[in-house]
């Protein structure tokens, strides 16, 4: 047998656990990881080229990481070294970790052997885990004491939630080893957030990658050749989501301002490209290939279904069968209350609701709740949308379901996905997102933190009752403003904004 020391530091306390391991088991291990190492430039590379050997685009996302990375090395005052990037499957986490990985060894120039990039999945089929790899890695490959170390290394690790003890491992790490950079990646976004205890929570920055918005879709296909600027527009319209007292200003501060004017100008020249980014642009993979990414999506979904959601809980077979089950209902169907799932496919209530819970912690899909008490919000239908409407296309496509009709609903599930985005990654600004339960309202309420109302409705195309259920919800929840998004020149009329739809697609 051979021993590994786990340093475990807590309250300024060291505690030195033992390890026992078999001599051959850790061989097998170090080996690995050596070739993880030796071979990791290689499948970077291939993972980060198209047919023709160019670079892929880099998601805006990848910007942020390269802040941290930077931050990290120059030994800022503010450094986040733990980070942890929830997603679904497809969006382009491990090419973005290998992106990553390059740009360390390429452009920061650090030594390949301080760059770990571990498949977490790969270690479960060979019955490691992740603290035993990182033993391995320190004492076995490195040869020397990572506490103590002042020279910098980065773990990347793909899948983290494949192991069940990652959450302690990664605390264990960052509290031990300041000269460690982490980034943690995991297909079930929810999942990350439930093992993501307090303690790691405070350590962690968590940097979520969503399927692709408009000017992603647009680079990604090819369509322009680099990415527009759109910092300040999309700050703007966040702006007017927190504080209702902007939105008349809005339209002034757009048309006195020739460089936002000169954006907007650059993305209407791709609205006829809107179709087919509601059908195809949710990922990386579909972007590219269009239809002929059909049965790549669709085993994706499967593997949510089969591998992903039963690591968020032991789960039957018979359930995953209706999972899927479920899925194909949601992408037909907007009636999307437990009652009627569970009356059109024969499922139990309970299963129906655990299933969708499931659903939800994958990523897959999200729910927008009413507006109103909680008695109201637990006796109403809750709204249910797929994280991008290609998922509802891909769908009703494979089934033969799709009309042209649909696509104004696709333009709701993508608005309602950005609103849900903005949610989740701006929490501190209190931003929350409801529905209207009355009949002839607002598709969407925003609730500022100051508890004020934006109703918004959403119109692919023009609607002549768009002002009308507008204006029914702002006098139902006295709200001094509403906002209109459709085929419309940006202009504020009679308390509402009426907001080109190519404005709302950069968020």
């Amino acid at each position: 047998m051979d021993v590994l020391i786990l340093r475990i530091t807590t309250n300024d306390k060291t505690y030195n656990i033992k390890c026992y391991y078999n001599i051959m088991d850790i061989d097998i291990l170090k080996t690995y990881l050596e070739r993880r190492i030796q071979y990791t430039e290689k499948l970077a590379l291939r993972y980060t080229t198209d047919e023709n050997n160019k670079p892929l685009p880099k998601r805006h996302i990848f910007s942020r990481i390269k802040n941290h990375i930077n931050n990290f090395l120059e030994k800022n005052t503010k450094i986040d070294r733990l980070i942890i990037i929830p997603g679904l499957r497809g969006t382009g986490k491990t090419t973005l970790l290998y992106q990553t990985y390059l740009y360390l060894i390429k452009e920061k120039n650090i030594p390949r052997e301080r760059v770990l990039f571990i498949s977490v999945d790969d270690l479960k089929s060979l019955n490691y885990d992740l603290r035993s790899s990182i033993e391995v890695y320190e004492s076995k490959i490195l040869f020397e004491d990572l506490a103590i170390s002042e020279e910098p290394v980065f773990l990347l690790l793909d899948e983290v939630n494949h192991d069940p003890n990652w959450a302690l491992t990664l605390k264990v790490i960052y509290d031990g080893y300041p000269s460690i950079f982490i980034i943690a990646t995991g297909s079930s976004a929810l999942e990350l957030e439930k093992e993501t205890t307090a303690d790691l929570a405070r350590r962690a920055k968590k940097e979520y990658l969503f399927p692709l918005n408009f000017i992603e879709y647009l680079k990604i296909s090819k369509k322009i050749d680099k990415y527009y600027k759109t910092k300040i527009l999309k700050e703007k319209i966040l702006n007017l989501l927190k504080d209702d007292s902007l939105i008349p200003k809005f339209t002034s501060e757009f048309f006195t301002n020739n460089e936002i004017i000169e954006i907007y100008k650059k993305i209407k020249l791709h609205s006829f490209e809107i179709e087919d980014f509601l059908k195809f642009g949710g990922f990386p993979f579909t972007a590219l290939y269009k239809k002929d990414s059909e049965d790549l999506l669709l085993e994706t979904i499967k593997k949510i279904a089969y591998l992903d959601i039963p690591t968020i809980n032991n789960i039957k077979s018979s359930s995953i069968k209706d999972t899927i089950k479920i899925i194909n209902y949601l992408a037909g169907s907007e009636k999307t209350s437990i009652e009627n799932i569970s009356n059109s496919l024969n499922i139990s209530k309970e299963n129906v609701q655990n299933i969708l819970e499931y659903l939800e912690m994958s990523s897959l899909i999200f729910s927008i709740k009413p507006l109103g008490s909680e008695e109201k919000i637990s006796r109403k239908t809750w709204k249910r949308y797929f994280i991008t409407p290609t998922i509802r296309f891909m769908i009703k496509d494979y089934l033969g379901t799709f009309k042209e009709s649909d696509i104004g609903f696709l333009f709701e599930e993508y608005i309602a996905s950005t609103l849900y985005k903005i949610q989740i990654t701006h929490n501190m600004s209190n931003i929350n997102v409801f529905y209207d339960p009355n009949k002839n309202s607002a598709d969407f309420l925003i609730k500022t933190f100051e508890n004020k109302i934006i109703p918004i409705e959403v119109k692919y195309g023009k609607d002549k009752n768009a002002e009308k259920q507008v204006r029914n919800s702002m006098k139902r929840y006295n709200a001094e403003y509403g906002i209109i998004i459709g085929d419309y020149e940006l202009e504020f009329r009679d308390n509402i904004l009426y907001m080109p739809k190519e404005l709302f697609l950069i968020l």
